[in-house]
């Protein structure tokens, strides 16, 4: 999974994951849950890894729209 991750997204030079459109973090929202992520593991993983923008934050977070994935 990781080198999955590392080909498709980019990292800042803190070396987090830039989430900063939707699709990205549905994106890597999918491959989480397709690695045997629950929906709440995937989450945290995102909040230690990745760097996110408001909109992301807002509209796939905060509005609960992750659940819907599953």
């Amino acid at each position: 999974m990781k080198k999955i991750l590392n080909q498709q997204f980019i990292k800042n030079n803190e070396n987090l994951f830039i989430l900063y459109d939707k699709f990205s973090f549905w994106d890597f929202f999918k491959i989480l849950r397709r690695n045997n992520y629950e929906s709440k593991q995937a989450l945290n993983f995102i909040f230690s890894k990745c760097s996110l923008s408001a909109i992301v934050f807002q509209e796939c977070i905060i509005n609960n729209k992750y659940k819907k994935l599953g």
